[in-house]
């Protein structure tokens, strides 16, 4: 099941189970009901986490006000986000979700939503330092192309192919393989690997 299907089916539930109260387990009464409920809402928030490999220190312009503010909130559910993760395109929509969870999630798990002026300053951050993307038309010519372009659209806009060298390529594609595992959403198969892998190493090297 794609990662968005999933997401909108966990959203769903925990909100329905927010206005109604949830089923309580048998003889577990409104408090087990609660801790259901609460049970979903995290789950919901923890959808398609990022690798807990990152540290501050490697974030883009560490030390900024920008770069703090996303080491303070968005390491409240999940490991550190790179701001290369998702496209500038993306970035509002994603961080909207994860506001909107933060808020829902109730006070005792001790995670904080951003003020409106902090969500301004994290949304300039990370669209500044986001990933490069280009428009499928816009892609080199080449064995590969629209197997690239169908694939790694399914989850977010089209990367660049020269943010990355040749070599560091299959690197990234492993690093999505394991994302895509993650997220539910299912890998290439068959010829797909070989050929974007082929497609990504022959024309990130256009210039």
């Amino acid at each position: 099941m794609p990662h968005h299907s999933i997401l909108r089916t966990v959203l769903i539930t925990c909100v329905a189970l927010s206005c109604r109260g949830g089923p309580a387990p048998e003889g577990g009464g409104a408090g087990a009901a609660t801790a259901s409920r609460d049970a979903l809402l995290l789950a919901a928030a923890k959808v398609a986490l990022p690798p807990d490999s990152l540290t501050a220190a490697d974030l883009p312009n560490a030390g900024s006000p920008g770069a703090t503010l996303v080491v303070t909130y968005c390491t409240g559910c999940h490991g550190l986000p790179s701001p290369k993760t998702h496209s500038a395109t993306d970035w509002p929509s994603v961080a909207r979700r994860m506001w909107l969870r933060a808020e829902w999630l109730p006070a005792e798990m001790g995670v904080k939503a951003p003020t409106m002026g902090e969500r301004y300053v994290i949304l300039d951050y990370l669209t500044t330092h986001a990933m490069a993307a280009t428009d499928s038309g816009a892609l080199p010519p080449g064995r590969g192309r629209e197997t690239f372009a169908t694939m790694c659209s399914r989850c977010h806009a089209l990367p660049d192919p020269r943010v990355h060298s040749p070599d560091d390529w299959p690197i990234v594609y492993s690093r999505m393989e394991r994302n895509m595992d993650r997220m539910g959403v299912p890998r290439p198969v068959g010829s797909e690997p070989g050929e974007i892998l082929e497609y990504l190493r022959l024309v990130s090297t256009t210039r």
